[in-house]
C-alpha cells in the first residue's frame, strides 16, 4: 500500500491542475486568513475538497485507472491509497496557509479546522470515486451549497458544508455530524470503487 500512496502522491504534485489547485488554495487562505479565521477555513476546506475530487477523478478522465486497477487488483486498497495521499496534501496546504493563525485568538479556529480538514478530503475523494466526473461534482454542490445549505438552510442545518464549518470552528456536533457525512460517503465509495469502468 505505501508504493500506492507513493504513487498517488507523485501524481498529485506532477499533474498540472493539482499545482493550479495547490496554488490557488494556498493564495486564498493566506489571503483571507488576514480577514477572518472563519474565512481561512472555508477556503481551506473548499481547497482541500477540490484538490481531493480532480486528483481522484483524473483517473478516470484520463482513462488510467483501468490500467491502476489491473496493475492493482485489490480497489479498496486503492482506495485506502487515494485517501491517504489526499489527507497528507490537504494537512500540509492548511498548515502552511494557517501560519498567520496560530495566535491566542484564532488557536481554537485554527485546530478545528486542522481536525476537520482530513475529513473534507476524504470526503472529496468518496465523492470523486462514485460520481468519477468532477465537473458534476463541483456545479452540483456548488449549486447544493448556495440554494439548499446557504438559502433554505440558512447555514443552521446539519448538512455537509455546514457541518464542516461548525466542525471547523470547535464545535463538537459539527464535528460529529461532518464524521458521519464522511463516513456515509465512504461507505458508498466502497460500494461504488467496484463498479465497471466502461461506461466512464
Amino acid at each position: 500500500m505505501i508504493a500506492v500512496v507513493r504513487s498517488e502522491l507523485y501524481r498529485t504534485l506532477s499533474i498540472r491542475s493539482s499545482w493550479v489547485s495547490i496554488a490557488g488554495t494556498i493564495t486564498l487562505g493566506v489571503l483571507f486568513s488576514f480577514l477572518s479565521a472563519d474565512f481561512w477555513s472555508l477556503f481551506a476546506g473548499l481547497g482541500a475538497f477540490g484538490i481531493a475530487v480532480v486528483t481522484t477523478s483524473a483517473h478516470y478522465q484520463h482513462r488510467t485507472a483501468m490500467l491502476l486497477f489491473l496493475g492493482r487488483p485489490r480497489r479498496l486498497q486503492v482506495l485506502a491509497a487515494q485517501c491517504v495521499a489526499a489527507v497528507l496534501v490537504a494537512l500540509a496546504l492548511a498548515l502552511i496557509s494557517g501560519l498567520t493563525l496560530i495566535n491566542p485568538q484564532d488557536i481554537r479556529q485554527f485546530t478545528g479546522t486542522i481536525v476537520a480538514v482530513p475529513l473534507i478530503a476524504l470526503y472529496g475523494v468518496a465523492n470523486a470515486t462514485v460520481v468519477r466526473k468532477p465537473l458534476w461534482l463541483f456545479v452540483g454542490y456548488i449549486s447544493w451549497i448556495t440554494f439548499v445549505e446557504g438559502l433554505l438552510g440558512k447555514l443552521k442545518d446539519p448538512w455537509p458544508f455546514t457541518s464542516f464549518l461548525d466542525a471547523a470552528s470547535g464545535k463538537p456536533d459539527g464535528l460529529l455530524h461532518f464524521t458521519l457525512w464522511t463516513l456515509l460517503a465512504m461507505a458508498g465509495a466502497v460500494w461504488s470503487i467496484r463498479r465497471d469502468l466502461s461506461g466512464d
